[in-house]
């Protein structure tokens, strides 16, 4: 009886998944349809939710004593790229993947998967610990990330010139690895939401009724656009035409096992609290990060290849994070 309550969050959020997924089977969702629940869900819902969240479950002096646990998520974060590059030597991956392996190993779905499933199995106390995780990721991925896509696009380029070929490629290799557009990247909509509800925290600000009540009211969506785009994606995925490759498995191991056991290992030479060891592990264990994708064209790097790889580790989630759950909850790992 105590596993199924600890489950309700997780069976909540599978019955969405499933509905998401039925819904598209008979027609009424397509893959335009999962693009806008993203666009909704990145730019309009956890914006919201940001503001809703913190600023109802936190105050000035909360805020501030775990405003320092930022160094865990940046010491996870560094040990996963750290690990990345060794791993990607080990297992042998193609220079032409370099750059989208290692992204793609050491940063993970923390904001569009990673918030709302946080918030539905720890409840909102959990969020903030979410929220620098995600600060930390973001930054990390468009600086040490963007560099590596950047210089595999490079490479890209070079080869098809020194093979007389234009895949296109030329524009979007040139592309610089930090300047504005990275910039642009790192102050995306959660984290302008983040830190509009920092600042309302810290100076003691309290917002109208009506806007208050809006707020909750878009941020409620959240979690429901979340699921059901996850469900829109594994239908809409034809798994039947991908080829694994080593690499690939390899990806997929580094994401769900190495990644979080990462977490792990520093969470336990770090002493912190229960919930935040539990969040970071979490969000060190979700699938791959969707901005790889858009990042890969934008630097001419293998952006098919990113986008399988998210496809299916997205499939992957709906089985990983429940597993995930159960081992943190019951105190297994």
């Amino acid at each position: 009886m105590v596993i199924f309550e600890s489950l309700s969050g997780v069976f909540a959020c599978l019955l969405m998944i499933a509905l998401g997924y039925g819904l598209t089977a008979r027609g009424w969702f397509d893959e335009a349809t999962g693009r806008l629940f993203s666009r909704m869900v990145m730019g309009i819902a956890i914006p919201f939710y940001m503001i809703v969240s913190l600023t109802k479950s936190y105050g000035r002096d909360d805020l501030l004593s775990i405003g320092v646990a930022v160094v865990v998520p940046l010491c996870v974060l560094s040990a996963s790229f750290v690990t990345g590059l060794a791993v990607s030597r080990l297992a042998g991956v193609p220079a032409a993947r370099l750059g989208t392996f290692r992204a793609m190993f050491f940063t993970s779905n923390s904001g569009f998967i990673g918030f709302p499933v946080v918030a539905a199995l720890f409840g909102e106390a959990a969020l903030p610990y979410a929220v620098m995780y995600y600060l930390v990721q973001t930054c990390l991925f468009w600086t040490i990330g963007a560099w590596g896509l950047a210089r595999e696009g490079a490479r890209a380029e070079a080869a098809g010139a020194a093979a007389g070929q234009d895949g296109g490629r030329a524009a979007n290799a040139a592309a610089p690895a930090f300047g504005l557009a990275t910039l642009k990247n790192v102050v995306s909509p959660p984290l302008v939401g983040a830190m509009v509800a920092i600042a309302l925290i810290l100076g003691d600000i309290r917002l109208p009724t009506f806007l208050t009540a809006s707020f909750a009211h878009l941020a409620a969506m959240t979690t429901p656009l979340v699921m059901l785009f996850l469900g829109i994606a594994i239908y809409c995925v034809n798994l039947r035409s991908v080829r694994p490759t080593r690499d690939m498995v390899v990806l997929i191991a580094g994401r769900f096992l190495i990644a979080p056991a990462v977490a792990l290992a520093v969470t336990a030479l770090v002493p912190v609290p229960e919930l935040m060891r539990k969040v970071v592990v979490m969000e060190a264990a979700m699938p791959v990060m969707t901005q790889v994708s858009v990042a890969a064209r934008v630097y001419g790097a293998d952006a098919h290849y990113v986008a399988v790889l998210t496809a299916i580790t997205t499939i992957m989630a709906a089985v990983t994070i429940p597993a995930w759950f159960l081992l943190l909850e019951f105190g297994l790992v």
